[in-house]
């Protein structure tokens, strides 16, 4: 008997026996769907951070902060550091071999005018790559420029969400408004910037972004001159070039900060590493879900194995027959074994349906980050068929190794 008409016996023995066909592939069909649903919500969740991550400015990101003032314990050299400085951005721009971009910041709550309308708002002193750090979509106009930063310029570049309040539907490029008295020219909109995290009680209805469109940009060495009686930063990003030169870039910034401190008063934190923490956070959650696919995996091996061998049993005369007509101990396992994976392959197909609905429900009803791709489904159709393989083996090889003779006298 060749691999087609082993296939086949074992297609006939499941339409024969319906009954049993369904309690042997019970287990596999919710074990399939188990493993689907789980790779679905794993790569969602990953694919979520990812995402998230892009929009805070991607993996090639580092940000460096000031370590805390208000210790027990300083050195003299910690109390005389002047911490993180405009100067610093300026040395590590300059000195950095990996770096692809550095952006300094200053921030400052200030009196924001426009005709009758006066508020307390953000103000953020920044430069030109203050959009390529946090993936700031700009809509109209232009943002801040290097000769804004060297000629200490009074133009602002306002969030979505600030322009709404003092302009309304008003056009706002070209307009002043006053910054604690000081007229600044508006010369660009900000786009919308909008994040919704998934799988909270079905999705959150809060824009984690909202900070950037409740933001004034301006020229950091405006920010200096106007509004700060030092050029100390209140932020420092940079990016490298390349992710892979990002452990080079913390230590080049390391190196650069700690010179010309004096004293390691700063923490450096990549975007990568945040990501490899929370991978490492979630993948408790992971085990479970992985453990929970798998005991149904296990449970549906087990019911083949139980079901094959009972199997075996109904069909001892059958088997003698076939032995004494010349069929070898090789195709009676070929057949057997094949059957076992068919039935899980059918298995298999049946639980991918329930597990794209599962997926569907988990996406749609609770509100869940999922994603779904052909690998997913052929790594859960695969684990079926191998289950398949893995639990007939024992099954097919005990009708292998019948006694014809014995065979044909069982009753």
């Amino acid at each position: 008997m060749n691999l087609m008409e082993s296939i086949g016996a074992g297609a006939r023995d499941m339409a024969s026996n319906k009954g049993r066909a369904v309690i042997t592939i019970i287990g596999i069909v919710l074990g399939v769907a188990s493993v689907v649903t789980v790779l679905a919500l794993m790569k969602g969740g990953e694919q979520q951070s990812l995402d998230f991550m892009d929009e805070m400015g991607g993996l090639r990101e580092i940000r460096i902060t000031n370590t805390r003032v208000d210790r027990l314990m300083m050195t003299a050299a910690e109390k005389a550091s002047e911490r993180l400085t405009y100067r610093d951005a300026q040395a590590i721009q300059e000195q950095c071999e990996s770096v692809g971009y550095v952006d300094p910041e200053i921030t400052r709550f200030l009196t924001v005018s426009y005709g009758d309308k006066t508020y307390q708002m953000k103000v953020l002193g920044t430069n030109r790559e203050y959009p390529y750090a946090d993936s700031m979509p700009l809509g109209e106009g232009r943002w801040l420029s290097d000769k804004d930063c060297d000629n200490y310029a009074n133009v602002v570049t306002m969030g979505t969400t600030y322009k709404e309040d003092l302009f309304g539907d008003e056009e706002a490029i070209g307009k002043t408004i006053l910054i604690d008295g000081v007229p600044f020219e508006v010369v660009g909109l900000t786009k919308k910037k909008e994040f919704y995290f998934q799988g909270q009680g079905g999705g959150s209805d809060r824009n984690v972004l909202e900070w950037f469109n409740r933001s004034h940009y301006i020229p950091i060495t405006t920010m200096i001159k106007r509004f700060t009686v030092n050029d100390r930063l209140d932020g420092l990003e940079i990016a490298a070039k390349r992710v892979d030169l990002v452990p080079a870039l913390m230590e080049e910034a390391r190196t650069v900060l700690t010179r010309r401190h004096g004293v390691e008063d700063f923490n450096l934190e990549a975007k990568s590493e945040q990501m490899q923490q929370r991978s490492e956070q979630e993948g408790f959650f992971n085990i479970i879900f992985w453990a929970i696919a798998f005991v149904s995996l296990f449970v549906g091996g087990v019911v083949i194995a139980n079901i094959m061998l009972s199997s075996i049993t109904e069909r001892v005369r059958e088997i003698g027959v076939r032995k004494a007509i010349g069929a070898a101990d090789r195709d009676l396992f070929m057949q057997f074994l094949v059957e076992a994976v068919v039935v899980t392959a059918a298995g298999g197909v049946v639980g991918l349906f329930l597990g794209l609905g599962l997926v569907a429900v988990v996406s749609n009803v609770l509100g869940m980050p999922t994603s779904l791709s052909v690998g997913i489904l052929a790594s859960a159709f695969f684990c079926a068929v191998g289950v398949g393989l893995v639990f007939g083996l024992f099954p097919a090889m005990k009708a292998g190794r019948l006694n014809s003779v014995e065979a044909l006298h069982y009753e």
